[in-house]
């Protein structure tokens, strides 16, 4: 600053300090070495994988339940289940023919022990011929139609509804002869009638009772019945 009163100039430096000298900065060449940087070779890993072969084993779920090694359920029997139902060929239900079996023997037998107590009615009361008391052995035809129906319905064999109609019939047979040979005309003709009428339905029931799907089935199902007789 001077005093003229006309110019004032500043210092470019406040009072009290000092500029620095002309070309102050750091020494020459001072600074990192040249060509610093990482070691040679160093750098990022590569990424890391296992060996070859080496992994973590797949998982997956665990093997199979069943019965320890050496042990096996009996058989026809499986896990949590009862034995399989016998089968046969023709299915596993009771063939309609043997049904059909069934219900003539219980039919025939029934009617024939009907018959056969009237008969017996008939021989108290006084009629003594020989062709009404031979048809009083329809008795125990029908107590054995009656017993082998019900032997067949549990898928028993057929022996005995076999047997007891087969038996009804030759009753029939034989009281017709002996009707013959013991009765006047106007008697043969109405017993004649009567075992004409009487003899189908044993010798359908003897019939039914020997087809091979009935003897099949019943023989399928084993000696006491099989575990499908009621069905």
């Amino acid at each position: 600053m001077h005093g003229d009163g006309q110019t004032q100039e500043w210092d470019a430096v406040p009072p009290g300090r000092q500029a620095p000298p002309a070309g102050y900065g750091p020494p020459a060449g001072y600074g990192p070495p040249a060509g610093y940087g990482p070691p040679p070779g160093y750098g990022p890993q590569p990424a890391y994988a296992p060996p070859p072969g080496y992994g973590a084993p797949g998982y997956g779920p665990p093997p199979a339940y069943g019965p320890p090694p050496g042990y096996a359920p009996p058989p026809g029997y499986a896990w949590g289940w009862p034995p399989a139902p016998a089968a046969w060929p023709d299915g596993p239900a009771r063939p309609g023919v043997a049904t059909a079996a069934v219900v003539l023997g219980f039919v025939t037998g029934g009617l024939t022990a009907l018959a056969s107590l009237g008969f017996l009615v008939a021989v108290a009361g006084g009629e003594d011929d020989a062709a009404t008391v031979l048809l009083l052995l329809g008795l125990p035809c029908a107590a054995g139609l009656l017993a082998g129906a019900a032997q067949l319905l549990r898928r028993r064999p057929p022996a005995l509804l076999f047997g007891s109609a087969l038996a009804a019939v030759g009753v029939l047979l034989l009281t017709l002869l002996v009707g013959w040979a013991t009765l006047g005309a106007g008697d043969r003709t109405g017993l004649t009638v009567f075992l004409l009428l009487a003899a189908p339905l044993p010798v359908l029931t003897a019939v039914y009772a020997r087809l091979g799907r009935v003897t099949g089935w019943a023989a399928a199902g084993g000696p006491a019945g099989g575990p499908l007789a009621w069905r």
